[in-house]
């Protein structure tokens, strides 16, 4: 089990949500364009937990943050709908795969309160996830 393995799991899970929109990955650069929605992922790791008295599983555990950016002052139906069909597609229970790693996905994603910032209207969905090795 890898970092990069779990992200990928996530990350290719995001594939599929039409209409498809612009996303800016971590670590790589990104210019949104004025009036265009996109979203942003982030895979957050939280700190692993050995288990078993051999110490030899261990759990990964984390949140995928995607946060969706839509134009300022045109409402939120479109961005509701976008951020539903996220949390849509990390409905639990579901297991993702990524070079021999697998992630688990327990608990219903969180779809956060929009906010203005900026001229785009914001909207958090955290996704918990989880993975043994």
């Amino acid at each position: 089990m890898t970092i990069a393995a779990i992200q990928a799991a996530l990350e290719s899970r995001l594939y599929g949500i039409s209409p498809a929109i612009s996303t800016a990955w971590q670590n790589v650069e990104f210019a949104p364009v004025i009036g265009t929605p996109w979203q942003q992922v982030t895979l957050l790791v939280n700190t692993p937990v050995d288990h078993a008295v051999t110490l030899d599983v261990t759990e990964q555990r984390g949140v995928l943050q995607v946060t969706l950016y839509y134009p300022g002052g045109v409402g939120t139906a479109t961005a509701l709908s976008r951020a539903n069909a996220v949390a849509t597609r990390f409905a639990p229970p579901q297991t993702l795969t990524s070079g021999g790693t697998t992630v688990e996905i327990l608990s219903t994603p969180q779809i956060g309160s929009g906010l203005a910032l900026d001229g785009w209207w914001v909207i958090p969905i955290t996704v918990p996830w989880r993975s043994f090795s």
